[in-house]
C-alpha cells in the first residue's frame, strides 16, 4: 500500500509541478505579449516620424490624387480635369476653409459652371 501512496504522491507533485509550469510560462507569455506590443507601437512611431513614412504619405497622396482626376474625368468629361494640379490642391488644404473661397482653382470651376447654365439657357 505505501508504494501505490508513494506513486500517487509522485503523481500529484508532478501535476502540481506542471500546473505551476503552466501557470509560470502563462505570466512569462503575457509579459512578452506586453513587450511586444510596446515595440510595436515604438516602431509605429519611430516609423511615422521617419522621411520614409513622409515620403510614402505623399506618394499615396499623388496616386489618390491622379485616381480622383481619373474617375471625375469618366464621370464628368466636360470639365478639363488637368487643369488641377496637387500644388493647387495642396495650396488650398494649407489655406483652410476661410481660403478657399478665394482661390483661383475655385473660381475657375465657379466660372465653367456659370458658362455651362448660360449656354444651357441658349
Amino acid at each position: 500500500m505505501g508504494n501505490l501512496a508513494n506513486k500517487l504522491n509522485k503523481a500529484y507533485a508532478g501535476e502540481v509541478k506542471q500546473a505551476l509550469k503552466a501557470k509560470s510560462r502563462s505570466k512569462e507569455l503575457e509579459s512578452l505579449k506586453l513587450k511586444l506590443e510596446d515595440k510595436k507601437k515604438n516602431a509605429l512611431e519611430t516609423f511615422t516620424q521617419s522621411e520614409e513614412y513622409n515620403h510614402e504619405m505623399v506618394e499615396c497622396f499623388n496616386n489618390g490624387f491622379e485616381m480622383f482626376r481619373d474617375y471625375a474625368s469618366v464621370i464628368s468629361p466636360d470639365h478639363n480635369w488637368s487643369e488641377i494640379d496637387v500644388a493647387g490642391v495642396w495650396q488650398v488644404l494649407n489655406m483652410g476653409s476661410d481660403g478657399v473661397a478665394h482661390h483661383s482653382l475655385v473660381h475657375a470651376a465657379r466660372r465653367k459652371d456659370k458658362d455651362m447654365d448660360l449656354l444651357m439657357d441658349l
